[in-house]
């Protein structure tokens, strides 16, 4: 992106680029990111804020069109060079968080399948399939070779696996003596996996190597469109689950796990950054008997929102179909199944550091 025009002041550097569009930057944040003070084979910073000057000013700044970079020169008789495009790529308007793609279940492309056999051999495929799951908080794949710990191969085109006390893959089927509800042949409402722990898992996959025949559909919802719907219907709700922690806890003979945190998380700017919700975990609650009086009607209203049939989507996940969601977004569930007829996925946690990493290398190097 070319610079139409520049205009120094004392506190900022503003640049209206060709396209119109200006962006500010300011003096002491262009000192702190001079290029020069970057390792040249790490690009990691070489100082920190207590070796920057105080009250620094910028004296001028020129462009040269001919190999696109900006000089800046400081109160402190340095001079710092910056290519525009980069200058143009860290502009403020950039840094801002883009908004989730909500849906619903008439949402059109929400149970799309992506083929395995294109994701895994296209750089493209695969991207457009990652950025799916970015935006949507779910994705599909189909055809994945029915193999147990196939599944591992797929999370590594994703990120890194997460090994927990179920292990770096953990089979989703019905036995005896089970320590969890998800390991019967039980219908499981719509909920988050692992609100007892801290981080809760950001990411979850789950591999049908044996779908059965009688029940056992899988369920899944928007846990930000239901908590927007909430905020949009009745915002002191909202605000009641918003701002109140709740505590979720697991316990078996080898593990005790707990976590408090709200059933609907906020960001700074007040986006919802993550939805923690599971009847099954959660704990009896710690509340005043007036705090309860307020709370309990605004958690029941939530829960009425996550079975209405306007956000849920049911899909049976035949074998050799797989599915990636958001575990601190997407809700899911699935119907009850028989016990005489097997039923069998198997399942990863991963974290959201390693699914942004692969997107960003991916449209760094293009896609073939």
């Amino acid at each position: 992106m070319n610079v139409r025009e520049m205009r120094c002041q004392a506190d900022r550097l503003t640049i209206i680029w060709e396209d119109g569009d200006a962006s500010e930057y300011h003096a002491t944040w262009l000192r702190d990111n001079d290029p020069a003070n970057r390792d040249l084979s790490t690009g990691q910073r070489l100082i920190d804020a207590a070796d920057l000057p105080a009250d620094l000013t910028i004296q001028g700044g020129r462009y040269s069109a001919e190999n696109g970079l900006v000089r800046v020169s400081f109160s402190d008789c340095h001079a710092s060079l910056f290519p525009g495009d980069w200058l143009h790529r860290h502009s403020i308007s950039d840094r801002e968080a883009a908004p989730a793609a909500l849906w619903e279940a008439s949402t059109p492309g929400v149970l799309h399948r992506f083929s395995y056999p294109e994701v895994s051999e296209s750089s493209a495929a695969r991207l457009q399939w990652l950025e799916a799951l970015a935006a949507f908080g779910i994705a599909f794949l189909a055809d994945v070779p029915i193999e147990k710990d196939k599944m591992l191969e797929v999370a590594a085109m994703i990120g890194w696996v997460r090994e927990t006390n179920y292990g770096r893959i953990f089979d989703v089927r019905a036995v005896p003596d089970s320590n969890n509800l998800a390991y019967t042949s039980r219908a499981l409402g719509l909920h988050t996996d692992n609100p007892y722990r801290d981080p809760v898992p950001g990411l979850q996959l789950l591999h049908c190597l044996c779908a059965g025949s009688t029940g056992g559909a899988s369920l899944f919802a928007d846990g930000f469109a239901v908590a927007e719907a909430l905020r949009k219907y009745d915002p002191h709700a909202f605000e009641m689950l918003t701002g109140t922690p709740v505590r979720f806890e697991f316990a078996d003979a080898a593990t005790h796990l707990w976590a408090q945190r709200p059933l609907i998380q906020k960001a700074s700017d007040g986006r919802v950054e993550a939805v923690a919700y599971n009847s099954r975990s959660i704990a009896p609650l710690r509340l005043s008997f007036r705090h309860m009086d307020e709370f309990y009607p605004a958690y029941r209203q939530f829960a009425h929102l996550l079975r209405d049939e306007r956000f849920v989507v049911s899909t049976p996940l035949a074998a050799g179909e797989l599915v990636a969601f958001d575990n601190r977004r997407v809700l899911h569930g699935r119907t009850a199944f028989s016990v005489t007829e097997p039923r069998w996925l198997q399942g990863c946690y991963l974290d959201h550091d390693g699914l942004r990493s692969h997107i960003a290398v991916l449209q760094r190097h293009g896609s073939d």
